[in-house]
């Protein structure tokens, strides 16, 4: 079995909230922080794969969710709105250790095929204009779950991801959630 670390899927979620506030500058909103800081927003429009990969980001440190006072919030779901606290080197260079684990690599696969299916074309074949320019050496030639074919053709193996991520999403991962090694302090 081979794995991506967890770091380098942190790293693409990064690099993808940088690429998507890239592309929509003219319509973001720029909205205040914590500290009444003026900060460009990423939305992620409740869309679950940006939903799920900027609550990994969050718990990992390298962005932070906007609460927006003046908007009522359902208490039950968090704002859309967050801003990177990493850029792209920080993030690169990040201790990412404490989260390294098997169940947290299963979270992160699973969020990360999310974000390959709302952006690649038909037969699984990724589209590498929208990954970083480390994810062909970082993630997919490290990871059985993708199938390299040559520098412009990477497929997702939907039967090595069933058989390795979901057999444990669905059965014995008790809890579906991105955390830290146990015992391990924020």
């Amino acid at each position: 079995m081979r794995n991506a670390t967890v770091a380098a899927i942190i790293y693409e979620f990064l690099f993808d909230v940088y690429r998507l506030i890239d592309a929509e500058r003219g319509h973001n909103e720029w909205l205040p922080d914590e500290h009444g800081v003026v900060r460009e927003a990423f939305y992620h429009s409740y869309t679950s794969c940006w939903e799920w990969s900027t609550s990994v980001l969050e718990e990992v440190g390298a962005t932070k969710t906007l609460q927006l006072p003046h908007i009522k919030q359902d208490p039950n779901r968090s704002s859309p709105y967050s801003y990177p606290l990493m850029t792209l080197d920080e993030c690169r260079v990040a201790d990412f250790s404490e989260f390294e684990t098997f169940d947290n690599y299963c979270y992160a696969m699973f969020t990360f095929y999310q974000l390959i299916d709302q952006t690649s074309g038909l037969e699984g074949e990724l589209n590498l204009a929208v990954r970083s320019p480390r994810f062909l050496e970082a993630v997919a030639s490290k990871d059985d779950v993708f199938l390299v074919e040559d520098i412009h053709c990477v497929k997702f193996r939907r039967d090595r991801f069933e058989e390795k991520v979901m057999t444990r999403w669905r059965d014995p991962m008790q809890r579906r959630i991105f955390r830290r090694k146990d015992g391990a302090q924020k």
